[in-house]
């Protein structure tokens, strides 16, 4: 028997739910656009263009989306039962059947709408389950992604911070790409596990056998998935819920997610994957970036480098240069800056390590003695240095400037095109 102030709260639940979904939902449609802030400002200032941040922000949008959906189609839902509610106290007789005195079909149909309390009693049940399904979804999201973030790009970023080897050897490297490529699929293969498992609504589980076998795992996953927190709406749902009903929602549920989640994660460039254009390109130095030209109204995101125009009138050039956190380490290194340290003043240090780091080329021409300031650049408030290059030799036409980086394993950092007129 349910002791009475529980079921007080259930009868009363439908306060909190519209209190809580109507206070998220504001929050809710707020936050992605922040999150895009972030991703910017990260790529920006800390991390340079890494797909790691773009996926955390994409499977963090992804899940707010599913999570803003629910409560929207619960204050939905809830809305018609509070207005049944407020009818049946009305209206307690319902429908005057007398009255319509339809006939044939339409009688039918009349007869067979349930009463208040039937109506009431399933728009309760419809409400309840979305809220509580809102949260699943969210919450399955989230626990996805800690999972890939907890034993694949967590364990492979602290190798390479606490090893000889460097991330760039992922790419030059082939021993150390087959090794990181063999422990990703393996922890891929056991997340693949767990998803056929929670798909098929425990096919593994009902096994005498497989079961045994499948414990320990399902044991490590749920504590790095979170599921603690959420695996009894999980069982409460597929044990009181048609299963093939329940396994069509959620197949539909991981697609759906994947879709966006990706969508998200490449967004700038999603007016090019929805084009029907199949004769055009965006890599670099074959494209003009509005990012790279200040005269030009576009966006300073993902900005790296820029030049007054990109029709260049003057015989200079003027090259701002962002400087990222992320390349700190290597110019430190580059220029043996711990050594030197205590012997120049630092900013002069900084300056010339900075020099050394950055390498400029015109064309085939490469720009050595180039004299570079510390600056600030006010429309994409980005920091980094500026510098000012003679090109009066140039001839009239197209020409490529070329910003690469010392020792680094990918050594073209920005490739700006310009007219010289």
């Amino acid at each position: 028997m349910l002791p009475k102030w529980l079921e007080k709260t259930q009868h009363n639940s439908w306060e909190p739910e519209i209190f809580i979904s109507g206070i998220v939902l504001f929050g809710l449609l707020q936050i992605p656009e922040y999150l895009v802030k972030f991703r910017y400002y990260f790529q920006r200032e800390i991390y340079g263009l890494t797909t790691d941040i773009d996926n955390f922000v994409a499977v963090l949008i992804t899940g707010i989306q599913w999570l803003t959906f629910g409560l929207i189609l619960h204050l939905f839902f809830r809305g018609i039962w509070i207005g049944l509610v407020g009818l049946s106290y009305v209206f307690p007789n319902g429908i005057n059947k007398a009255d319509l005195n339809y006939k044939g079909k339409f009688q039918t149909r009349i007869n067979n709408i349930p009463d208040f309390t039937n109506q009431i009693i399933r728009l309760e049940k419809i409400s309840s389950s979305i809220f509580s399904i809102s949260y699943f979804l969210f919450m399955s999201i989230l626990g996805g992604y800690a999972f890939f973030l907890t034993t694949i790009i967590g364990p492979i970023y602290l190798f390479f911070n606490f090893s000889p080897y460097s991330i760039s050897d992922l790419a030059t490297n082939p021993a150390i790409q087959t090794a990181a490529n063999s422990y990703a699929y393996f922890v891929l293969g056991l997340g693949l596990i767990y998803m056929l498992d929670f798909l098929s609504l425990g096919i593994i589980k009902r096994s005498r056998y497989l079961s045994k076998v499948y414990y320990p795992l399902y044991q490590i996953v749920s504590f790095l998935t979170f599921s603690t927190l959420y695996r009894n709406i999980y069982y409460i749902l597929i044990s009181n819920f048609k299963k093939w009903k329940v396994i069509v929602f959620i197949a539909f549920f991981i697609v759906t997610t994947f879709f966006l989640a990706s969508f998200h994660a490449d967004s700038s460039s999603a007016s090019y994957q929805f084009s029907q254009l199949e004769f055009y390109g965006t890599t670099s130095g074959n494209q003009l970036r509005a990012s790279a030209y200040e005269n030009f109204d576009g966006t300073f995101v993902g900005q790296r480098a820029a030049i007054q125009s990109d029709i260049v009138k003057d015989d200079v050039l003027r090259l701002f240069v962002t400087h990222l956190s992320l390349l700190d380490d290597s110019v430190r290194t580059q220029c043996n800056f711990r050594e030197l340290e205590s012997q120049y003043e630092t900013d002069s240090l900084k300056i010339a390590c900075l020099s050394s780091f950055y390498q400029i080329k015109v064309n085939d021409s490469l720009y050595k003695e180039l004299e570079w300031k510390f600056h600030y650049h006010s429309k994409s408030k980005h920091r980094g240095i500026i510098t000012y290059i003679d090109i009066r030799g140039l001839n009239r036409g197209m020409h490529t400037l070329n910003i690469g980086l010392a020792n680094w394993y990918n050594s073209t950092y920005q490739e700006i095109p310009f007219f010289k007129e």
